[in-house]
Protein backbone atom coordinates (compact mmCIF):
# COMPACT_ATOMS: atom_id res chain seq x y z
CA UNK A 1 0.00 0.00 0.00
CA UNK A 2 1.09 3.57 -0.55
CA UNK A 3 1.13 6.31 2.15
CA UNK A 4 -2.24 7.20 1.29
CA UNK A 5 -3.61 3.78 1.08
CA UNK A 6 -2.14 3.02 4.33
CA UNK A 7 -3.70 6.13 6.41
CA UNK A 8 -7.39 5.16 4.81
CA UNK A 9 -6.80 1.25 5.94
CA UNK A 10 -5.82 2.27 9.13
CA UNK A 11 -9.17 4.61 9.39
CA UNK A 12 -11.32 1.10 8.16
CA UNK A 13 -9.31 -0.54 11.34
CA UNK A 14 -10.34 2.00 13.75
CA UNK A 15 -13.82 1.30 12.62
CA UNK A 16 -13.54 -2.38 12.57
CA UNK A 17 -12.16 -2.20 16.49
CA UNK A 18 -15.06 -0.10 17.34
CA UNK A 19 -17.79 -2.82 15.85
CA UNK A 20 -15.78 -5.21 17.89
CA UNK A 21 -15.71 -2.84 21.02
CA UNK A 22 -19.68 -2.72 20.72
CA UNK A 23 -19.92 -6.65 20.93
CA UNK A 24 -18.12 -6.66 24.17
CA UNK A 25 -20.32 -4.01 25.87
CA UNK A 26 -23.17 -6.42 25.23
CA UNK A 27 -21.49 -9.50 26.43
CA UNK A 28 -19.43 -7.64 29.46
CA UNK A 29 -20.77 -4.30 30.26
CA UNK A 30 -22.84 -4.13 33.78
CA UNK A 31 -24.38 -0.32 33.67
CA UNK A 32 -25.62 0.14 29.78
CA UNK A 33 -29.15 -0.95 29.17
CA UNK A 34 -30.29 1.06 25.93
CA UNK A 35 -30.56 0.93 21.95
CA UNK A 36 -26.89 1.83 21.66
CA UNK A 37 -26.19 -0.70 19.20
CA UNK A 38 -29.69 0.25 16.78
CA UNK A 39 -28.75 3.59 17.25
CA UNK A 40 -25.60 2.51 15.86
CA UNK A 41 -26.70 1.12 12.57
CA UNK A 42 -26.01 3.36 10.33
CA UNK A 43 -22.60 3.98 11.10
CA UNK A 44 -22.30 0.33 11.29
CA UNK A 45 -23.48 0.22 7.78
CA UNK A 46 -21.28 2.83 6.21
CA UNK A 47 -18.00 0.34 8.06
CA UNK A 48 -19.15 -2.94 6.25
CA UNK A 49 -20.20 -1.51 3.05
CA UNK A 50 -16.90 1.17 2.67
CA UNK A 51 -15.01 -1.37 3.96
CA UNK A 52 -16.17 -4.08 1.57
CA UNK A 53 -15.54 -1.74 -1.31
CA UNK A 54 -12.24 -0.61 -0.75
CA UNK A 55 -10.84 -3.82 0.12
CA UNK A 56 -12.16 -5.26 -3.49
CA UNK A 57 -10.55 -2.21 -5.03
CA UNK A 58 -7.32 -2.50 -3.47
CA UNK A 59 -7.35 -6.23 -3.94
CA UNK A 60 -7.15 -7.29 -0.19
CA UNK A 61 -8.21 -11.01 0.78
CA UNK A 62 -11.11 -10.12 2.51
CA UNK A 63 -14.99 -11.54 2.93
CA UNK A 64 -17.54 -10.26 0.30
CA UNK A 65 -21.64 -9.81 0.43
CA UNK A 66 -23.83 -12.11 -1.17
CA UNK A 67 -26.50 -10.64 -3.26
CA UNK A 68 -28.74 -9.98 0.66
CA UNK A 69 -26.28 -8.54 2.14
CA UNK A 70 -25.28 -6.52 -0.41
CA UNK A 71 -28.74 -4.87 -0.41
CA UNK A 72 -28.76 -5.14 3.22
CA UNK A 73 -25.93 -3.18 4.29
CA UNK A 74 -26.50 0.03 1.20
CA UNK A 75 -30.00 0.07 3.13
CA UNK A 76 -28.70 0.13 6.65
CA UNK A 77 -25.48 2.80 5.44
CA UNK A 78 -28.71 5.06 4.27
CA UNK A 79 -30.07 5.65 7.59
CA UNK A 80 -27.30 7.93 8.32
CA UNK A 81 -27.85 10.35 5.73
CA UNK A 82 -31.97 10.75 6.78
CA UNK A 83 -31.29 14.83 7.36
CA UNK A 84 -30.62 14.88 3.93
CA UNK A 85 -33.95 14.14 3.02
CA UNK A 86 -36.23 17.12 2.35
CA UNK A 87 -38.37 18.33 5.66
CA UNK A 88 -41.13 16.57 3.79
CA UNK A 89 -40.02 13.59 2.95
CA UNK A 90 -38.49 13.32 6.99
CA UNK A 91 -40.97 14.79 8.84
CA UNK A 92 -43.19 11.76 6.36
CA UNK A 93 -41.29 9.12 7.19
CA UNK A 94 -41.03 9.74 10.66
CA UNK A 95 -44.69 10.34 11.61
CA UNK A 96 -45.23 6.75 9.59
CA UNK A 97 -42.98 5.03 12.03
CA UNK A 98 -44.56 6.50 14.69
CA UNK A 99 -47.51 5.97 14.03
CA UNK A 100 -46.80 2.20 13.69
CA UNK A 101 -45.59 1.89 16.92
CA UNK A 102 -48.24 3.69 18.53
CA UNK A 103 -50.98 1.18 16.89
CA UNK A 104 -48.70 -1.48 17.52
CA UNK A 105 -48.42 -0.98 21.27
CA UNK A 106 -52.04 0.12 21.31
CA UNK A 107 -53.61 -2.84 20.12
CA UNK A 108 -51.40 -4.83 22.38
CA UNK A 109 -52.28 -3.06 25.35
CA UNK A 110 -52.99 -5.34 28.77
CA UNK A 111 -55.61 -4.72 31.18
CA UNK A 112 -53.60 -2.85 33.61
CA UNK A 113 -52.31 -0.40 30.88
CA UNK A 114 -55.84 0.21 29.42
CA UNK A 115 -56.82 1.80 32.93
CA UNK A 116 -52.96 3.29 33.57
CA UNK A 117 -51.75 3.70 29.94
CA UNK A 118 -49.45 2.53 27.97
CA UNK A 119 -45.99 3.04 26.61
CA UNK A 120 -45.02 3.67 22.64
CA UNK A 121 -41.78 5.00 22.38
CA UNK A 122 -38.57 4.13 24.11
CA UNK A 123 -35.73 6.59 24.83
CA UNK A 124 -32.48 6.38 26.20
CA UNK A 125 -30.10 8.56 28.08
CA UNK A 126 -26.60 8.96 29.08
CA UNK A 127 -25.79 11.27 31.83
CA UNK A 128 -29.57 12.41 31.79
CA UNK A 129 -29.34 13.58 28.42
CA UNK A 130 -31.70 11.78 25.76
CA UNK A 131 -29.31 10.25 22.71
CA UNK A 132 -31.70 7.80 21.25
CA UNK A 133 -35.45 6.77 20.80
CA UNK A 134 -37.34 3.32 19.04
CA UNK A 135 -38.65 5.53 16.32
CA UNK A 136 -35.17 6.61 14.78
CA UNK A 137 -34.15 2.72 15.54
CA UNK A 138 -36.83 2.10 13.16
CA UNK A 139 -36.54 4.16 10.69
CA UNK A 140 -32.51 2.76 10.58
CA UNK A 141 -33.59 -0.59 10.32
CA UNK A 142 -34.70 -1.51 6.49
CA UNK A 143 -36.83 -3.94 7.60
CA UNK A 144 -40.11 -4.24 9.78
CA UNK A 145 -39.13 -4.30 13.16
CA UNK A 146 -42.47 -4.64 15.24
CA UNK A 147 -43.91 -7.67 15.83
CA UNK A 148 -41.83 -9.62 13.68
CA UNK A 149 -40.79 -12.42 15.36
CA UNK A 150 -38.07 -13.37 13.02
CA UNK A 151 -36.13 -10.04 13.12
CA UNK A 152 -33.51 -11.06 15.67
CA UNK A 153 -32.46 -13.98 13.82
CA UNK A 154 -32.44 -12.51 10.34
CA UNK A 155 -30.72 -9.95 11.81
CA UNK A 156 -27.66 -11.95 13.35
CA UNK A 157 -27.50 -13.74 10.07
CA UNK A 158 -26.87 -10.83 8.20
CA UNK A 159 -24.11 -8.95 10.66
CA UNK A 160 -22.14 -12.72 10.66
CA UNK A 161 -20.50 -10.96 7.33
CA UNK A 162 -19.72 -7.87 9.05
CA UNK A 163 -17.62 -9.46 12.58
CA UNK A 164 -15.95 -11.38 9.87
CA UNK A 165 -14.88 -8.41 7.82
CA UNK A 166 -13.68 -6.38 10.86
CA UNK A 167 -12.03 -9.54 11.94
CA UNK A 168 -10.15 -9.77 8.50
CA UNK A 169 -8.71 -6.26 9.38
CA UNK A 170 -6.96 -7.53 12.57
CA UNK A 171 -9.95 -5.60 15.03
CA UNK A 172 -8.68 -8.57 17.44
CA UNK A 173 -4.82 -7.64 17.02
CA UNK A 174 -5.40 -4.36 18.87
CA UNK A 175 -6.73 -4.00 22.58
CA UNK A 176 -10.83 -3.27 23.07
CA UNK A 177 -11.54 0.17 22.67
CA UNK A 178 -11.85 1.26 26.23
CA UNK A 179 -15.39 2.28 27.96
CA UNK A 180 -16.75 3.49 30.85
CA UNK A 181 -18.85 0.94 32.15
CA UNK A 182 -19.52 3.20 35.74
CA UNK A 183 -21.46 5.73 33.77
CA UNK A 184 -25.09 4.54 33.79
CA UNK A 185 -26.45 4.56 29.93
CA UNK A 186 -30.47 3.47 30.24
CA UNK A 187 -33.91 4.06 29.52
CA UNK A 188 -37.09 5.23 29.99
CA UNK A 189 -40.21 4.42 28.47
CA UNK A 190 -42.94 7.06 27.46
CA UNK A 191 -46.39 7.72 25.90
CA UNK A 192 -45.65 10.51 23.45
CA UNK A 193 -47.87 12.68 23.83
CA UNK A 194 -49.62 12.40 27.03
CA UNK A 195 -46.94 11.36 28.98
CA UNK A 196 -43.82 12.86 28.01
CA UNK A 197 -40.58 15.10 28.33
CA UNK A 198 -41.69 17.43 26.29
CA UNK A 199 -43.52 20.43 26.77
CA UNK A 200 -44.37 20.78 22.83
CA UNK A 201 -46.59 17.88 22.40
CA UNK A 202 -47.06 17.28 19.25
CA UNK A 203 -45.09 16.23 16.22
CA UNK A 204 -42.69 18.68 15.21
CA UNK A 205 -42.05 18.32 18.53
CA UNK A 206 -40.98 14.98 18.13
CA UNK A 207 -39.11 16.02 15.23
CA UNK A 208 -36.52 17.96 17.20
CA UNK A 209 -36.47 15.50 19.81
CA UNK A 210 -35.71 13.50 17.02
CA UNK A 211 -32.79 15.60 16.27
CA UNK A 212 -31.70 16.01 19.32
CA UNK A 213 -31.11 11.88 20.07
CA UNK A 214 -29.59 11.55 16.48
CA UNK A 215 -27.01 14.21 18.33
CA UNK A 216 -26.85 13.69 21.32
CA UNK A 217 -25.81 9.96 20.49
CA UNK A 218 -22.48 11.00 19.17
CA UNK A 219 -21.72 13.84 21.15
CA UNK A 220 -22.72 12.53 24.64
CA UNK A 221 -23.05 8.86 24.32
CA UNK A 222 -19.81 8.15 21.83
CA UNK A 223 -18.03 11.16 23.18
CA UNK A 224 -18.81 10.16 27.39
CA UNK A 225 -18.76 6.33 27.43
CA UNK A 226 -15.96 5.63 25.17
CA UNK A 227 -12.95 6.75 27.32
CA UNK A 228 -10.09 7.08 24.33
CA UNK A 229 -10.08 9.68 22.00
CA UNK A 230 -11.41 7.43 19.18
CA UNK A 231 -11.91 8.71 15.33
CA UNK A 232 -15.68 7.85 15.92
CA UNK A 233 -16.45 10.60 18.39
CA UNK A 234 -15.60 12.81 15.37
CA UNK A 235 -16.76 11.04 12.59
CA UNK A 236 -20.24 10.63 14.01
CA UNK A 237 -20.57 13.85 15.29
CA UNK A 238 -19.87 15.10 11.76
CA UNK A 239 -21.56 13.34 9.28
CA UNK A 240 -24.93 14.58 11.49
CA UNK A 241 -23.55 17.92 11.46
CA UNK A 242 -22.69 18.02 7.13
CA UNK A 243 -26.32 16.98 6.79
CA UNK A 244 -28.16 19.12 8.81
CA UNK A 245 -26.57 22.29 8.00
CA UNK A 246 -29.16 22.51 4.94
CA UNK A 247 -32.15 20.69 7.02
CA UNK A 248 -32.42 23.09 9.70
CA UNK A 249 -32.06 25.62 7.22
CA UNK A 250 -34.94 24.32 5.52
CA UNK A 251 -37.08 23.62 8.81
CA UNK A 252 -36.95 27.08 10.08
CA UNK A 253 -37.76 27.94 6.02
CA UNK A 254 -41.03 25.68 6.83
CA UNK A 255 -41.71 26.69 10.41
CA UNK A 256 -40.66 29.75 10.49
CA UNK A 257 -38.27 29.10 13.24
CA UNK A 258 -35.17 30.71 13.92
CA UNK A 259 -32.95 27.34 15.20
CA UNK A 260 -28.81 28.07 14.41
CA UNK A 261 -26.61 26.09 13.24
CA UNK A 262 -23.09 27.42 12.03
CA UNK A 263 -22.40 25.56 8.77
CA UNK A 264 -18.40 27.26 8.80
CA UNK A 265 -17.02 23.22 9.41
CA UNK A 266 -19.52 22.26 6.30
CA UNK A 267 -16.82 20.50 3.75
CA UNK A 268 -18.15 17.69 1.01
CA UNK A 269 -14.76 16.35 0.18
CA UNK A 270 -14.01 15.82 3.72
CA UNK A 271 -17.48 14.00 4.58
CA UNK A 272 -16.04 11.78 1.49
CA UNK A 273 -13.29 11.01 3.13
CA UNK A 274 -15.19 9.78 6.42
CA UNK A 275 -18.22 8.23 4.47
CA UNK A 276 -16.21 6.32 2.00
CA UNK A 277 -12.30 5.98 3.14
CA UNK A 278 -11.30 7.69 -0.44
CA UNK A 279 -8.79 9.55 0.63
CA UNK A 280 -6.93 8.79 -2.58
CA UNK A 281 -8.97 11.28 -4.15
CA UNK A 282 -8.41 13.98 -1.78
CA UNK A 283 -5.70 13.80 0.31
CA UNK A 284 -1.72 13.38 -1.21
CA UNK A 285 1.27 11.87 0.33
CA UNK A 286 2.94 14.46 1.21
CA UNK A 287 -0.70 15.90 3.82
CA UNK A 288 -0.53 12.74 5.62
CA UNK A 289 -0.10 12.84 9.40
CA UNK A 290 0.26 9.30 10.30
CA UNK A 291 -0.06 10.01 13.74
CA UNK A 292 -3.13 11.55 13.46
CA UNK A 293 -6.33 10.39 14.43
CA UNK A 294 -7.77 11.49 11.11
CA UNK A 295 -4.72 11.15 9.55
CA UNK A 296 -4.11 15.05 8.89
CA UNK A 297 -7.88 15.51 7.12
CA UNK A 298 -8.43 17.92 9.43
CA UNK A 299 -5.32 19.97 8.61
CA UNK A 300 -6.12 19.59 5.06
CA UNK A 301 -9.57 21.04 4.83
CA UNK A 302 -9.46 23.20 7.57
CA UNK A 303 -6.11 24.12 8.34
CA UNK A 304 -6.51 23.16 12.46
CA UNK A 305 -5.30 20.15 13.96
CA UNK A 306 -7.75 17.33 14.87
CA UNK A 307 -8.33 18.65 18.39
CA UNK A 308 -9.20 22.07 17.45
CA UNK A 309 -11.49 21.13 14.68
CA UNK A 310 -13.44 18.79 17.17
CA UNK A 311 -13.83 21.15 19.75
CA UNK A 312 -15.75 23.97 17.37
CA UNK A 313 -17.37 21.11 16.06
CA UNK A 314 -18.88 20.34 19.27
CA UNK A 315 -19.54 23.68 20.09
CA UNK A 316 -21.86 24.13 17.08
CA UNK A 317 -23.45 21.24 17.54
CA UNK A 318 -23.96 21.98 21.82
CA UNK A 319 -25.75 25.43 20.48
CA UNK A 320 -27.75 23.62 18.21
CA UNK A 321 -28.91 20.96 21.07
CA UNK A 322 -29.95 23.91 23.78
CA UNK A 323 -31.85 25.69 21.33
CA UNK A 324 -33.65 22.59 20.79
CA UNK A 325 -33.98 21.80 24.71
CA UNK A 326 -34.39 25.14 25.63
CA UNK A 327 -37.57 24.31 23.31
CA UNK A 328 -38.82 21.34 23.42
CA UNK A 329 -38.01 20.00 27.03
CA UNK A 330 -40.02 20.24 30.32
Amino acid sequence: MNKVQKAAYELIQADARFLYALVDISQSAKNINSNYICMCLPYIGLFAEGAEQWCKKVGLNAPRFNANEKIFYMQLRQGHKLFEKSYKNYTMQLSQKFAESENYFYNIRSFYERIFGYYNVGTDLCNDEFCGNTILCAMYTPVKTLGNKNIGPWITNMSVVAGKLAASLGCKEFPIYRYNDNLIVKYEDYHFYKNSPLKLENDFGFLLFSILCSVNYAIEFVENYFIEEIPQKFKFAYLQYYYLCNFIKELNAQKNTDFYIDCCLCNRNFRNCLAHYGLGQYINETEIIPDDILKGLTNKTFGEDYLTIKAKLYKILRTLTEQIRQTILK
